[in-house]
């Protein structure tokens, strides 16, 4: 499950584009961080997407993404000229395509990698949609299918892409908007496939199955996002969207929970909870150019928010994950921390916090100056977050490594923790 938020220059505090996506995947689905550089390809090339090969185009365009491992797609992304955009799973009446099609992070990382705008996105996106559908399993484990929405942005307006089986309807963004796993778009669409001519359909009204979003949490989580950033227009920053990102709602605890109703998901041993917060993207496009802030690791609230620019290699990051546990592997070292703080939830989440807002405060002053900076001295400082966000890391780990007293309370979290880590291959960790 997701949860994906824009809002517009005119309502942020430093008039710039920013956008915001937290990839909620299976447990061991590692996400990795992956920027890949404009490249020109010969005509007649084809490319192998998820589960299928398509044309591929004669010039892609530097991409930023974060994205599952094992999918040719990503769950968040931007490219050079400062669109960007997240996925989010929606379950429709038209989730009946008989063979495989573009599952939607797919159909988003074709969008970021030959598009320049929204508009042109938009057009792509769909041509794409219509002429191969919706198919094919989009989890790690399983074989499940789904549809999907959007949010896209680039410098100066943004766009909710909502999509059924081949159908889709877009709608403009006027100030701030947020989605989750739900179709959201009624009767005022700005363009819709379905289009008739006359009365204007109800989109979501025709197509959304209404039973699925409450189990999944979906209409409280967008009301979340929603209602914070519709309370701070006009002083929207990057620091409000971290915070925003790390919502957790009084009293919550992850073993306990009955649906993901948070922001800052966490994965429980109830039914439809099996997700966690497998990596966070924040980008922030304005007159300085592009710049995104990643976590590059699961559970938002414990992980630190480090710089990227584009147009640049990105810091030594370990190898690509998979679903094994690797050490040297950013996302996996980061889960020998988060996975010990989920132990003593509500005590140890609250120290971590307090070490790790101190770095990224540091982060979010100095970049202020950096980001209009020269490429050397942005590559400088991206390196200087990721080694200093790597070694207190390193440090929490250590020190809770020496706690032979974390251990799970709730037997059902417990077990859950315990199956997950032996198919990770990752020993060690509290019982």
């Amino acid at each position: 499950m997701c949860d994906t938020f824009v809002a517009l220059p005119a309502h942020t505090r430093n008039h710039t584009m920013l956008f915001a996506k937290s990839a909620d995947c299976e447990v061991n689905e590692a996400n990795a961080l992956v920027r890949i550089p404009r490249k020109k390809h010969l005509k007649g090339e084809a490319v192998r997407i998820t589960h299928l090969v398509i044309p591929q185009a004669e010039e892609t365009f530097e991409i930023l993404l974060t994205k599952a491992f094992w999918t040719y797609g990503c769950e968040i992304g931007v490219n050079e000229y400062g669109l960007s955009m997240g996925e989010e799973a929606v379950f429709t009446t038209q989730m009946d395509e008989e063979k495989d099609g573009i599952i939607g992070p797919d159909l988003m990382r074709l969008g970021l990698e030959r598009a320049r705008n929204c508009q042109e996105a938009i057009q792509i996106m769909t041509d794409l949609l219509e002429q191969y559908g919706q198919g094919g399993s989009a989890e790690l484990k399983g074989n499940s299918h789904f549809d999907s929405s959007f949010i896209m942005s680039d410098p100066h307006e943004a766009y909710i892409l909502e999509t059924a089986g081949r159908k889709w309807a877009v709608k403009k963004v006027d100030a701030v908007a947020s989605i989750s796993n739900m179709l959201g778009i009624g009767r005022d669409w700005d363009m819709c496939s379905a289009a008739s001519g006359g009365e204007k359909i109800d989109w979501a009204g025709t197509y959304a199955l209404p039973e699925v979003p409450p189990t999944l949490g979906s209409p409280v989580r967008q009301a979340i996002t929603y209602n914070s950033l519709a309370a701070a227009l006009g002083n929207i920053s990057v620091q409000k969207i971290f915070e925003i990102m790390r919502h957790h709602g009084e009293g919550y605890h992850p073993a306990r929970a009955e649906a993901h109703r948070n922001i800052c998901v966490h994965a429980g041993p109830q039914e439809n909870r099996w997700w966690q917060a497998d990596g966070v993207m924040v980008t922030d496009v304005g007159p300085h150019g592009v710049m995104a802030w990643v976590t590059g690791t699961s559970g938002t609230c414990v992980s630190i928010f480090k710089p990227v620019f584009l147009g640049m290699d990105l810091p030594d990051i370990g190898p690509y994950p998979t679903e094994h546990f690797d050490p040297r592997s950013l996302w996996w070292k980061h889960e020998l921390l988060h996975r010990r703080a989920m132990a003593d939830f509500e005590h140890l989440v609250p120290e971590i916090r307090a070490d790790f807002d101190q770095i990224e405060a540091e982060f979010l002053a100095q970049a202020e100056s950096v980001k209009r900076g020269t490429q050397a001295e942005k590559k400088d400082f991206m390196d200087y977050c990721f080694r200093l966000a790597m070694d207190v890391t390193e440090a929490w780990i250590a020190r809770l490594r020496k706690r032979g007293d974390l251990k799970f309370e709730d037997p059902a979290y417990r077990a859950m923790w315990a199956k997950l880590n032996a198919e990770a291959g990752l020993s060690g960790m509290p019982a």
